[in-house]
């Protein structure tokens, strides 16, 4: 008996334009566009009836341009079909998109040999704990104060 592993899940999140603030999961092959039929639906000029094909896949989620008079980008590069990866920003006219894994879905979505990006903010903490750590060998030295 095979073992079914399904494809992941991802979200896209706008960050830009008329989508900002809004989340749309992508579970299956989905249609973006201006058209009332297409899975996302958004009604910006700028947008083609049918802008792009997003299809989540184990190596990332593919975008395909549907000939859309504006184009696809991904992190600014025009696109007519590739593969946006968590973090990616995704472009559709004025409207701008980052990719996520679904909630729960972070291991299955991230391809494999990929580790997850790390947090900057653990170089602020290393740097301050070191700080306090020198101010507090200083501290401790003959001779560091004034009698």
């Amino acid at each position: 008996m095979a073992i079914v592993i399904p494809d992941p899940e991802y979200t896209l999140r706008g960050v830009a334009g008329e989508a900002f603030g809004r989340s749309y999961q992508l579970l299956s092959p989905t249609v973006i566009g201006r058209a009332p039929e297409c899975d996302i639906s958004i009604t910006v000029p700028g947008l083609s009836r049918r802008h792009a094909r997003l299809r989540p896949t184990r190596d990332g989620l593919e975008i395909e341009d549907l000939r859309s008079a504006n184009g696809s980008f991904i992190n600014g590069q025009r696109i007519a079909i590739a593969v946006a990866r968590i973090g990616d920003e995704v472009t559709f006219d004025q409207l701008r998109f980052r990719v996520y894994a679904a909630p729960g879905k972070q291991d299955a979505a991230r391809p494999a040999g990929r580790r997850a990006s790390p947090s900057r903010g653990w170089i602020y903490w290393t740097l301050a704990v070191a700080a306090i750590g020198a101010l507090a060998a200083l501290a401790l030295l003959p001779g560091a104060w004034p009698n």
